[in-house]
């Protein structure tokens, strides 16, 4: 089984840390995951602006990879809105975002849960993806470390240090009772954070990865009726 997982951002160092927790995600043996950075792609992704500047090189450089290496799976390792509907009109493989993957999980693991992300400028942002997925009911809030994305990849013990005040904010005060990092910059923060506040954290990159192999496994794929039909014409037609 092949799985492409894409950087939204440009970013290599960005998709350093994704492809590491990927790797934690306990698939089979005989799963290849594949790094896809978008070559057109903003350094980081943290604002609408920066969401939909990348979105378009995005779609290129995966309907590309798909074209060369045939994978089973994709896995958009951002989270934001990222076109990834888009994508699942192009394509019949399933076709995963990871902040709709790891809010639909979160909603089986507990009553309500919180969103962690990135910069507070990003918290509109995020709490739009919430009602998008039709999960209102389910997030308690949507709250943010104000921290730039590249910072939370490379400052590793402040980010921690940030995320863990901010999760007590969250057990104290909103009622939730999972995490998810709504960032590809936190990636691989999800163990350690769940050891100091005793708290279920999801990585939405593992989370994601695995319920792609899961799909894949059970020859499940997104419905290509009405909302993710192909689009009309074809895609060539769409492109430079």
């Amino acid at each position: 089984m092949k799985i492409i997982i894409a950087n939204p951002n440009s970013s290599t160092q960005c998709t350093d840390a994704i492809m590491a927790s990927a790797a934690g995600s306990n698939t089979a043996p005989d799963t290849e995951l594949i790094a896809l950075t978008n070559p057109k792609g903003t350094p980081a992704i943290d604002c609408t602006f920066s969401d939909y500047q990348s979105a378009w090189s995005l779609h290129r450089a995966v309907l590309d990879a798909v074209e060369e290496h045939r994978p089973d799976a994709v896995v958009i390792a951002g989270f934001g809105n990222l076109g990834v509907f888009g994508l699942k009109e192009a394509l019949s493989i399933p076709t995963l975002g990871m902040s709709e993957t790891a809010m639909a999980v979160a909603s089986t693991l507990g009553h309500r849960f919180t969103v962690l992300t990135t910069l507070l400028q990003y918290v509109p942002a995020m709490e739009d993806l919430v009602t998008l997925y039709g999960m209102q009911t389910k997030c308690a809030s949507v709250r943010a470390i104000d921290l730039c994305v590249t910072d939370c990849v490379g400052q590793r013990e402040q980010t921690l240090d940030l995320l863990e005040q901010e999760a007590m904010n969250i057990l104290e005060q909103d009622g939730a009772e999972v995490i998810i990092l709504g960032s590809g910059g936190l990636s691989g923060y999800s163990e350690d954070l769940e050891k100091r506040i005793g708290m279920t954290v999801l990585d939405p990159v593992r989370v994601t990865v695995k319920f792609a192999e899961m799909l894949v496994e059970a020859g499940i794929s997104h419905s290509k009726k009405r909302k993710f039909a192909a689009p009309p014409q074809p895609l060539d037609q769409y492109m430079d």
